[in-house]
């Protein structure tokens, strides 16, 4: 009877019940490496190309929606077919998140390997954005839980409230971790900021190709990040003669997230765009990606071209939406068989 049963169920069965079962593991490792020890990012020398309203409570532990379940597809040689049927058994598809703004907390640890291998473009950009964009919420979502302490310090501070040992060593080392060289309120809050989504995912797609590029596929690197660190990274098939860069490689499309947003946030090539981003939020308290894109001509040698391509692509792909959507509270399990937007 067991063997009969075996042979009634197919291999892409399998694997797809693996990835669902497989729970948590990614999430806790990500939450609580940024949480309780953030890496360093390249200094300034070496990564040119590095890539909410204040609360009156201080959070003194992490909040509870860092802990909820998620879905992990673990790092292994799954087809985009596959990872399309486990989107669409948890109810993942982009319509629904255009109308509710609700995101599956689903991290894809690497994109499938035969991405590029998909003939029809939208098809293709659906794959990228639905694995994309949760872990630039996440990412997000973590910087926001850092804000919302250092707003609540800054008003303790500004209310003549002494601020504890263990807090003041927290913002020491949040300010070195942004490239300050001291605690300052007004500047640590314009680098512990997010990226608007519709930005990063633009940018993403420019820089990997839709997810396509040798980079992104052998390095999970999604926004070409450069480093002259001779052991590290990915060397360029068209790197010119005498140069020495490589580009970033990670473990994780999560890692690569982690380091587009700080140096973003820290790298001195992007004060413009975090002044801009600052400047947003005292005007309207919302951020535009489309607009922020303006402040970021260096981040490609090709400058104001640069700037036209990535608003183009927020344009024609209506990732505007995507700035308004949240990570759910909870994972979706429903399985829905309708086609994907």
């Amino acid at each position: 009877m067991i063997r009969a049963a075996l042979r009634r169920v197919s291999f892409e069965q399998i694997a797809i019940a693996f990835t669902v079962i497989v729970i948590a593991f990614l999430y806790f490792l990500a939450a609580g490496d940024a949480l309780r020890n953030p890496k360093a990012t390249p200094d300034a020398r070496e990564s040119m190309k590095q890539p909410a309203p204040a609360t009156a409570f201080l959070p003194a532990k992490p909040a509870a929606h860092f802990a909820e379940k998620l879905t992990l597809l673990k790092r292994v040689s799954f087809s985009a077919d596959v990872i399309a049927d486990v989107y669409a058994s948890i109810g993942y598809k982009l319509d629904a998140v255009r109308e509710h703004g609700q995101v599956p907390r689903v991290f894809m640890a690497n994109l499938p390997p035969d991405l590029s291998g998909i003939r029809a473009v939208e098809r293709r950009k659906v794959m990228f954005i639905k694995t994309a964009l949760p872990l630039i919420l996440h990412v997000n979502e973590l910087i926001q839980h850092d804000r919302q302490r250092i707003e609540a310090l800054h008003a303790l501070s500004v209310a003549g409230v002494a601020i504890e040992a263990e807090d003041t060593a927290w913002l020491k080392a949040k300010a070195g971790e942004y490239g300050l060289d001291g605690v300052d309120f007004d500047a640590l809050l314009r680098r512990v900021d997010f990226v608007p989504p519709s930005l990063a995912l633009a940018q993403s797609a420019e820089e990997s190709g839709w997810g396509t590029s040798r980079f992104a596929v052998e390095g999970n690197a999604l926004f070409g990040q450069r480093i002259w660190r001779d052991s590290d990274g990915i060397v360029p098939h068209r790197r010119a003669e005498g140069e020495r860069f490589r580009v970033a490689a990670f473990d994780h499309l999560i890692d690569g997230v982690k380091s587009y947003a700080r140096n973003l946030n820290s790298h001195a090539a992007y004060a413009a765009f975090r002044a801009a981003r600052a400047a947003q939020r005292r005007s309207h308290g919302m951020l535009d990606g489309y607009e922020l894109a303006g402040a970021l001509s260096r981040y490609s040698e090709r400058g104001a071209a640069y700037v036209r391509s990535i608003r183009t692509i927020i344009r024609a792909n209506a990732l505007d939406v995507f700035d308004r959507a949240q990570l759910g509270d909870r994972m979706v399990t429903e399985s829905v068989a309708a086609p994907d937007a």
